[in-house]
């Protein structure tokens, strides 16, 4: 599939959730903070919801989370008009293995300023909403 080259305001971004216990919160009232802050640096990596079969992204997902400490559970979803805001802008970063893939990008002070991606973080979190991950073949 190809995706565009240009994230719209429209588009859902989704970051992946791999702890259990972010994932029950979310299911159940808010996505924790802690899901988009970054420890360093100015980019969270994102993946493009919108123009996208949800199972496709998600096998990408799922491969991904193969090297992580737990499974892929699902994404805290965003949409771009609000990722795009305060500061920040929003990417197409297709890779050879994620074309589905985006970052935000936070403005030049959050790179070094804790509090700063802190407080991005929690603006992106609020703003956000559960999706849950499709089931996805095994070998998929």
């Amino acid at each position: 599939m190809t995706v565009a080259g240009r994230i719209d305001a429209g588009e859902e971004l989704g970051r992946r959730v791999f702890s259990e216990r972010a994932a029950r919160r979310a299911r159940r009232s808010t996505v924790p903070y802690n899901q988009f802050l970054v420890k360093s640096g100015d980019l969270i990596s994102v993946d493009r919801l919108s123009n996208a079969v949800l199972v496709d992204v998600a096998v990408v997902a799922q491969r991904a989370s193969e090297s992580r400490d737990g499974p892929f559970r699902g994404w805290a979803s965003v949409p771009g008009e609000i990722a795009s805001r305060n500061g920040r802008r929003v990417e197409a970063s297709a890779t050879a293995d994620n074309p589905y893939h985006g970052d935000i990008r936070l403005p030049d002070a959050a790179a070094t300023d804790r509090i700063e991606r802190k407080r991005h973080a929690q603006e992106l979190a609020d703003a956000s909403r559960w999706c849950e991950r499709p089931s996805v073949e095994e070998g998929g």
